[in-house]
């Protein structure tokens, strides 16, 4: 399996690719076309405030991406990539590609992973989306990567498991991940009435 971290997820995407996707959709979802043009339709201002002082700010004008509070920015990512991973389907059908938003995953025979993401890497980037290297991981957990072309930069992954397209790659972290969760769930749990032997 191969983990693929997608970079700066909704500052990427390109705008024309959105209006793009939206065009060819069918369906309910061309009733969101009018409210995508009117958000994304023309350059809008950034404000950033240097400090505390009202002189520190600097106006930039944004002309790609998602706005920041848009509720329908991870639906329009995934409509930006959506053509993408239909092309490298096509061209790898012994792949699967389980995706969620930004969190995108090769499943598969591995001799030939890294040809699959090449080619979904060809055209995230065609459509404006990089990856970071340096979180992306490929992971096999028969520890065997002989005759596999490691791309630069990723992580190898021999233990751990996958939870719900979650790579989990050590028993500390998982057991690091279960403590967190427990302690922040313990607070509600002792809330709960006990119940009796009834």
């Amino acid at each position: 399996m191969m983990q693929i971290d997608v970079k700066n997820v909704f500052n990427r995407i390109s705008r024309a690719t959105i209006f793009r996707e939206l065009c060819v959709v069918k369906g309910p979802l061309v009733s969101i076309i009018p409210f995508t043009k009117l958000f994304y339709g023309a350059h809008f201002s950034i404000y950033y405030q240097h400090g505390r002082h009202v002189e520190g700010v600097t106006i930039i004008e944004s002309s790609s991406s998602t706005r920041q509070g848009d509720p329908l920015k991870g639906y329009l990512f995934v409509l930006a990539h959506y053509q993408a991973l239909l092309e490298t389907i096509a061209q790898a059908p012994n792949y699967v590609f389980p995706s969620l938003v930004d969190d995108i995953r090769i499943v598969g025979p591995m001799n030939e992973i890294t040809s699959a993401s090449d080619h979904l890497l060809t055209q995230l980037t065609q459509v404006g989306i990089k990856i970071k290297v340096s979180k992306c991981k490929l992971w096999n957990p028969s520890g065997i990567f002989l005759g596999i072309e490691i791309p630069q930069g990723y992580t190898l992954v021999i233990n751990g498991l996958c939870i719900l397209g979650v790579l989990i790659d050590s028993q500390d972290f998982a057991m690091h991940f279960l403590d967190e969760v427990l302690s922040q769930d313990m607070v509600h749990i002792n809330d709960l009435p006990l119940l009796g032997n009834a």
